[in-house]
């Protein structure tokens, strides 16, 4: 069996590492948009929760932020838990590679102009 997935998209906030035990941990979200079908005025969107764990989780922190295009490979989730006697399950990607969907990351350096960092790999 294969559980491979593969997304293109934004990010929905800056992400932030916290730490759990020995490992890193980041939890963040991405948007992507569906093709728009033929006819259709708008496309629809979908939101994905997703999990990095350590090496994975220092990139992400460090090279992406809000609304920075990212290009990830994970596993779906689905985690089941029970609250207040209800079943409930939420459905997350835990991230195996992070792919650059641009070259450069742009920053503003201390006198206030933005210059373009390049990607090290």
């Amino acid at each position: 069996m294969l559980n491979k997935f593969l997304v293109a998209g934004r990010l929905t906030a800056d992400p932030e590492v916290q730490t759990k035990g020995e490992n890193r941990v980041c939890k963040f979200s991405i948007v992507c948009d569906r093709p728009k079908r033929k006819g259709e005025e708008k496309s629809e969107t979908d939101f994905f929760s997703c999990t990095a764990w350590n090496n994975n989780a220092d990139v992400i922190a460090d090279w992406f932020g809000k609304g920075d295009m990212i290009t990830l490979v994970g596993a779906v989730h689905i985690n089941c838990y029970e609250k207040d006697g209800v079943k409930q399950s939420f459905t997350e990607v835990k991230v195996d590679e992070i792919h650059f969907s641009a070259k450069k990351k742009e920053t503003v350096n201390s006198a206030g102009n933005t210059t373009n960092e390049d990607v090290p790999f």
